[in-house]
Order: structure tokens, then C-alpha cells, then sequence
């Protein structure tokens, strides 16, 4: 993640140059990597799509370059679940990046340091703001999908990896290194470059989850969205 001052205003500038959406420090996004059946807890790997899955929660920037990320919770876990168990929640919330914040899907809840799409917007402002937030956030997709077609073995149409889910999370490291390293070096996409997240839709956002209903929609995170929408859109 940036650190420093300098470094944080220059993540935001290249966000708000996307779709004009303001202090944009990241994109967070989760994504399934298809494993083999594990011998122990095989159950909560199956993810809703039905197969044995690490859930790897990352964040990236608007170069398409991975910033953090989660590797070690199973296919069935919940997207909000791992955003509130990670380290960069903690952080987060430690005020570690001021007023900036990250951009999710609907699978995340609304909180001050993370804006989520309005699910019935009712203005042409609230509108304008989804399309704004839309247009940046799929930056993340793209780098999914570019991460993945880079690492065959990651994409469901590879198959799976064939390890145990913690060797399997030691891979998915690697290669998200890898493509950081790829990505700054220019490195060529060898063979087809699907640019997105896969057809088949499989990492559709999460279902907003109940459990989470009280974090959801907090007061104070909905009146910075609002000013948000009033005051750029």
C-alpha cells in the first residue's frame, strides 16, 4: 500500500483521472482459485458456484499492480468476512490513510474507509456516481483476469491446483509477485489476453451478508458516500 503522503496523493490522482471518483486508494476485490478437494475440512472449501476454492482477497492500484492481499481463507468464506479479518482492515482502521478509501462491489459493506455501489440510486447524482464508481472498480477485474491468464493454473478452465490449501496459497503469492514484476517490467502477455474476470461469471459479487448487517450502511459511512455524491457528481 502507499506510505507517505506523496505516495498516497499520486495513488489518488491516477484513481480520480480514471472517473473522477475522489481519494481512491484501492480497488478490493475477491477472487476464487480453484483447488483440489483437501483431505481435512473438505466441506468449507466448496464454494457457491460448487467447487473446492481459495477465496484470495486483493487489492490493486489503476497500473493494474497488486497492493495487498489475503490467501488464506477457503472457497466458502465470505467476502466481508475476509475484508473484516485481515490485516489491512486493521490498518485501516488504525487511521493509518486518513480520509482515503478503497472501492468494492456489493458483496462489502459500507463503511467510511470502503464505498460500495448506491443499490437503488434516485437521482441522476447517485446515477453518475455509480457509473464513476463502476468504471474505476473494474480496473480490479481487469487485473484478475490479466493475473490469471498470465498463471493458467489459477483459472478454473486450467483445472486446479493439484496441493494442499496452504501450499496452494504459497503459489498464489508467487504469482501475484510474479505479475507485479510482469507488469512493471512491461513483460508481454504471452497467447490470449481475456482482460477480465472469466465468462463463466464466477466471481460475481457475494450476496450482502447478514452477518454483517449491523456494520452495513453505518451512519457515518453513509454521510461521507453522500457528500460524496453532492460534491463531485
Amino acid at each position: 500500500m502507499p506510505r507517505g503522503m506523496p505516495e498516497v496523493i499520486a495513488t489518488k490522482q491516477k484513481f480520480y483521472r480514471v472517473a473522477n471518483f475522489p481519494n481512491v486508494i484501492g480497488l478490493i476485490d475477491g477472487s476464487h482459485i480453484p483447488i483440489a478437494a483437501p483431505s481435512l475440512n473438505e466441506d468449507i472449501y466448496v464454494n457457491r458456484k460448487n467447487f473446492h476454492s481459495l477465496n484470495i482477497q486483493a487489492v490493486c492500484d489503476a497500473n493494474q499492480i497488486f497492493l495487498d492481499f489475503c490467501n488464506r481463507y477457503p472457497g466458502s468464506t465470505h467476502d466481508s468476512f475476509v475484508w473484516h479479518n485481515c490485516r489491512l482492515y486493521r490498518r485501516f482502521q488504525a487511521g493509518e490513510f486518513g480520509g482515503a478509501h478503497l472501492l468494492g462491489d456489493s458483496g462489502y459493506p459500507l463503511e467510511e474507509n470502503l464505498m460500495t455501489p448506491i443499490m437503488q440510486p434516485g437521482n441522476r447524482n447517485q446515477v453518475n456516481y455509480n457509473n464513476s464508481h463502476k468504471r474505476t472498480r473494474v480496473i480490479v477485474e481487469q487485473t484478475f483476469g490479466l493475473w490469471k491468464s498470465r498463471f493458467r493454473c489459477l483459472h478454473k478452465s486450467g483445472g486446479n491446483l493439484c496441493y494442499t490449501p496452504q501450499k496452494c496459497g504459497k503459489i498464489v503469492s508467487a504469482t501475484m509477485l510474479l505479475h507485479n514484476y510482469s507488469v512493471r517490467r512491461r513483460i508481454p502477455l504471452i497467447g490470449e489476453d481475456h482482460g477480465d474476470e472469466d465468462p463463466n461469471n464466477e466471481d460475481d459479487p457475494d450476496d450482502p451478508d447478514p452477518q454483517h448487517e449491523g456494520i452495513r450502511n453505518v451512519p457515518a459511512a453513509r454521510a461521507k458516500r453522500q457528500r460524496i455524491v453532492q460534491d463531485y457528481f
